[in-house]
């Protein structure tokens, strides 16, 4: 499955390293930009905390920190 994805990216022109697990994240991203409760994609990716699956999921604090910013007081 790596083999076809490393080929089809390639086609496309995406030069970085890309795998199946790159596909598990982005799924996951997704999916919680979408809505999915952060609890559920906990169990899906079997981790043990909330805060490890954020930060596997690529947020940060500075975008949680943009949601208070964006506050007109």
């Amino acid at each position: 499955m790596w083999q076809a994805l490393k080929r089809a990216a390639n086609k496309v022109g995406i030069k970085e390293n890309i795998g199946t697990h790159t596909m598990r994240k982005t799924f996951g991203y997704f999916r919680r930009e979408m809505g999915v409760p952060l609890q559920r994609l906990m169990r899906v990716f079997n981790h043990s905390s909330e805060a490890i699956t954020l930060k596997y999921l690529g947020y940060t604090q500075e975008e949680d920190n943009e949601i208070y910013e964006s506050i007109n007081l």
